[in-house]
């Protein structure tokens, strides 16, 4: 048991290093951009390449020392006196050498980055065409955030230079949500929409233009957002565009109001009688969740009504029962006592969430549901209360009590790819993590099984906090709540049969 909390709180922190790198709701990034590169960096410079590696090391077979090229610093970015005392400029420089595993004609310009100095140890290097060196130039230039920044890598989103596409990606993927809904006076919808329709477009850009065409766009082009959605009339290559799906429904949503959501249910929350791949019902949630939190264009009560279809099915009921408890819809009681009840060794891992919905609940039918339950199954009323507590002292930033081990113990059917339970959600929350979505999680192309669920960042734990709470807190609790639901569910399958 001591390994597994150590464990778990080394992913936490892991998790942690990670938040500031996902700010947009349905976007990731995809690497560290230039600017956080360079500002990472105590030396920047453009350098050509004087001599490249000796075509004997570039071999895949090849023994030896890594290969090395050598290059002369053509304009200095960044710590030019730390280059300078290193005798990397003027007449007499000595040329820097760094490891390069790819043969390129000498005069090819590059990106180089150096640290620890007098001694500058450099990076790869990056190739840089003389279009990317102008881009490189002005980044140092731009504000450090707001719409105005964004305006700037606005320009190179698709640009044919893949490596500046990549990086403008790359910076709206980082930004504030609120600076994206900044930049709507300046943005092109009708070019966003080309970019969402067109199949050979990545599905994390895809993801990114429909959160900006949601901003910008029109009720045409919800329409048009709306035939994507349903697949109709879609040749199979143009069906690629359902990819990002989740941040499509937001687009969707967010341009036709609250009258959208009955598409959306009909498509993917209603499964009575109809098989709707997890993948799509998952993504529904997640944008549903983000425009539950986000946006006040669909009245809560709606976007509710939407995540309560989920409780009819009782192994996909606990991807909601979290989000019902945070906002305080307490008319699920009768339901999820059912749930509870009735529940099977293919969903018994809904019984934590549902004991920690009725924790939340102010309601004295709430207590006394606990109550009952508790005769029914003490440990996982037990387990709920023990999850919810590890989740929320990690959070905060305290230890777990020493006298309340935690037992692994959480029963789980639906096997360790899927969305982790949201077993460790306990009291109320003030904010919802960002949306965060793989980037093949919704795609519906050859060679995906769009039945089998994909690891996401559950919804955040339900623990109160200030409204200006970190967004890196809420991810480092989803890390947390998915280390110990994997090691929970590792030790139920290994747990005997009569002990479920």
């Amino acid at each position: 048991m001591k390994k597994f909390l150590i464990g778990c709180l080394i992913v936490a922190m892991a998790g942690s290093a990670l938040a500031t790198a996902t700010a947009c709701p349905f976007c990731s990034a995809v690497s560290l951009t230039f600017s956080q590169e360079i500002a990472q960096s105590q030396a920047a410079v453009i350098a050509k390449l004087i001599e490249s590696p000796p075509a004997a090391l570039l071999a895949p077979t090849a023994d030896g020392p890594l290969p090395k090229g050598k290059f002369a610093v053509v304009e200095v970015l960044k710590g030019g006196d730390l280059v300078a005392d290193a005798g990397l400029t003027g007449g007499d420089a000595t040329p820097i050498e760094t490891i390069m595993l790819e043969e390129k004609p000498v005069g090819t310009l590059f990106l180089l980055m150096g640290v620890e100095p007098p001694n500058l140890i450099w990076s790869s290097p990056v190739r840089a065409s003389d279009r990317g060196v102008e881009y490189i130039r002005k980044l140092g230039g731009l504000p450090e955030k707001g719409p105005e920044r964004l305006a700037f890598f606005q320009d190179y989103l698709e640009d044919e230079d893949e490596t500046l596409a990549r990086d403008a990606y790359d910076e709206f993927a980082i930004a504030p949500y609120a600076d994206v809904r900044g930049l709507k006076e300046k943005m092109d919808a009708a070019k966003l929409l080309s970019w969402i329709e067109n199949p050979k477009v990545q599905a994390n850009r895809r993801r990114l233009y429909a959160t900006m065409l949601g901003v910008c766009g029109s009720e045409d082009d919800a329409e048009r957002i709306g035939k994507i959605l349903s697949g109709e009339s879609l040749t199979p290559e143009q069906l690629e565009a359902r990819s990002g799906l989740d941040a499509l429904i937001a687009c969707y949503v967010a341009l036709k109001g609250p009258e959208a959501l009955d598409l959306v249910d009909r498509l993917f929350l209603d499964r009575q009688g109809r098989d709707v791949p997890f993948t799509e019902t998952y993504a529904a949630v997640m944008a549903l969740r983000f425009l539950g939190e986000e946006s006040d264009l669909v009245p809560k009560d709606r976007v509710l009504a939407s995540l309560r279809l989920l409780l009819q099915e009782p192994k996909l009921a606990d991807l909601v029962i979290a989000d019902l408890a945070r906002w305080q819809d307490w008319s699920a009681i009768d339901r999820l006592v059912t749930l509870f009840k009735e529940a099977q060794a293919d969903n018994i891992f809904v019984r934590e969430p549902i004991v920690n919905y009725l924790r939340a609940c102010p309601l004295p039918e709430a207590a006394a549901a606990i109550t009952e339950l508790e005769t029914i199954d003490p440990e996982a009323v037990r387990r709920a209360a023990t999850l919810a507590g590890i989740a929320g002292l990690v959070a905060s930033g305290t230890s777990a009590p020493a006298d309340e081990p935690t037992d692994p113990d959480d029963n789980s059917g639906r096997g360790l790819d899927a969305p982790p339970p949201d077993a460790a959600e306990a009291s109320l929350p003030i904010t919802v993590a960002p949306v965060l979505a793989d980037d093949d999680a919704t795609d519906n192309v050859p060679g995906h099984d769009p039945t089998k669920p994909v690891v996401e960042s559950p919804a955040p734990a339900m623990q109160t906090a200030p409204a200006g709470a970190p967004r890196w807190k809420w991810i480092l609790w989803g890390v947390v709540v998915l280390a110990i639901a994997l090691v929970s569910r590792a030790a139920m399958r290994t747990a005997p049969a009569g002990s479920r």
